[in-house]
């Protein structure tokens, strides 16, 4: 049985470093990043997000990792942005209409929407429910 660590401390029997808690279809889920930028996709359209994290291999002992959404990305700035590029703008798999999607640049936490075509970095996330521990 695992203990849930401190917020932005590393879980390695889950995989990575723990960046905290939120509902996930009204269930907590813990939300876990596989550690820094090494891990990052750069460059990526929009269209891209999810098939180049579903094609990535296993990270650290785990195969279940995806794309973060909007939620993931704004919890990741609040608890472990130093994880992150600061120059960079990040994805989210977060669509909003038609040809734009959510993303977050975390030099200062911002939340936009951008174009689908603009290429920025993703980095997977996997969770699970805080009961399967």
């Amino acid at each position: 049985m695992s203990t849930t660590p401190a917020i932005n401390q590393h879980w390695p029997e889950q995989g990575g470093i723990y960046i905290g808690s939120r509902l996930i279809d009204g269930q907590v889920h813990h939300i876990i990043i596989p550690g820094g930028t090494d891990f990052d996709h750069a460059d990526i359209p929009f269209s891209r997000v999810e098939l180049v994290v579903a094609e990535g291999d296993e990270l650290n002992g785990f195969s279940d990792w995806r794309a973060p959404d909007k939620e993931d990305l704004m919890l990741a700035y609040i608890n472990a942005r130093e994880h992150f590029d600061t120059d960079g703008w990040y994805w989210s798999r977060t669509p909003e209409g038609g040809n734009w999607a959510w993303a977050v640049v975390f030099e200062y936490g911002d939340t936009y929407y951008s174009y689908r075509d603009n290429e920025f970095r993703v980095r997977p996330v996997r969770s699970f429910p805080a009961s399967a521990i």
